[in-house]
């Protein structure tokens, strides 16, 4: 475990989702149908009813089939587990809502279980099909493996044996809880339908919690407790300082920020803010020059 020895828990993002079919019934008939349908039954052994139940079965693990419908991200603070659930009968607010919380944790490694192979690929392609330009985090086209800014504890278990264990078989191992005491991965699509949302979310709040407390064992350390809130947020400044993205989100944030200061304190951040750009060795920040002055324009204006 050397490599996980290595990280800071501080800057560790931690992350589940859960995903359902894009309907609760497959009609016969519909682009969705025949979709379906071409990739389960090119050999035509199964009859349209079983094409149906097979949908309601294995769909969720698609994203050309289903969506998002919650996301946890959990980070360690204060001793203790802080969660934020994002869900939402409209993805694309999940969606949004996660690249927003990436971003304001830039300088964070995102952390999951089997993450690599299927939480980040299905994020970021749902982000695609919703018209949604995905965070560079979750953008791994062109990278190497050992190039990715992710931690996926399911292969750091697994290391170079032949078997893969499921979350519930390491955290059994440890003597954790089992995250799967109410519903499992299997339950989630029909519950969606059903309209257990929230039951759901709280479900990934245990697997979440269970990731991380699965880290902890892992580097030799004890479990945590989950808190009451959510956990902080890293503030704008200190972001761009550690060399976060500045885009559209950002600006309006900082904007924001600036609008509510007076006179006085918004001369002195604007000192702040210029001396990020200063073009000192090891200068990490994204802001520009530039950006600057059109910021001083918006207030002006």
């Amino acid at each position: 475990m050397r490599s996980l020895l290595k990280l800071k828990e501080e800057n560790l993002l931690f992350f589940d989702i859960e995903t359902a079919p894009l309907v609760e019934e497959l009609e016969p008939d519909t682009p969705l149908y025949d979709s379906w349908e071409y990739k389960v039954n090119k050999g035509g052994e199964h009859t349209q009813k079983e094409v149906i139940e097979t949908y309601k079965e294995q769909a969720g693990l698609y994203p050309e089939f289903a969506k998002v419908v919650s996301i946890v991200v959990g980070k360690i603070q204060d001793g203790g587990i802080a969660l934020i659930t994002l869900d939402n009968e409209d993805e694309s607010k999940i969606l949004k809502e996660f690249n927003k919380t990436v971003n304001r944790n830039s300088n964070c490694s995102l952390v999951g279980f089997v993450n690599k192979g299927f939480d980040s690929p299905f994020i970021f392609k749902r982000m695609l099909i919703n018209g949604i330009t995905p965070v560079d985090k979750l953008d791994n086209s062109g990278l190497k493996p050992w190039e990715l800014d992710e931690v996926d504890l399911a292969e750091e278990w697994k290391g170079t044996s032949f078997n893969r264990a499921s979350l519930i078989n390491i955290a059994t191992v440890f003597g954790l809880p089992s995250p799967k005491d109410d519903i499992n991965g299997a339950d989630v699509g029909r519950v969606y339908w059903e309209g257990g949302l929230k039951r759901i979310s709280k479900y990934c709040r245990k697997d979440v919690a269970t990731t991380i407390n699965i880290f902890r064992c892992m580097v030799g350390r004890e479990p945590l407790e989950v808190s009451s809130g959510d956990f902080e947020e890293v503030p704008l400044v200190k972001r761009l300082f550690g060399g976060g993205k500045f885009g559209k989100d950002e600006k309006q944030e900082l904007l924001e920020i600036l609008k509510g200061l007076s006179v006085a304190e918004r001369k002195e951040a604007f000192v702040i803010l210029e001396s990020m750009v200063s073009t000192a060795k090891g200068k990490k920040t994204k802001i520009t020059k530039k950006a600057i002055k059109e910021l001083k324009k918006h207030i002006d204006d």
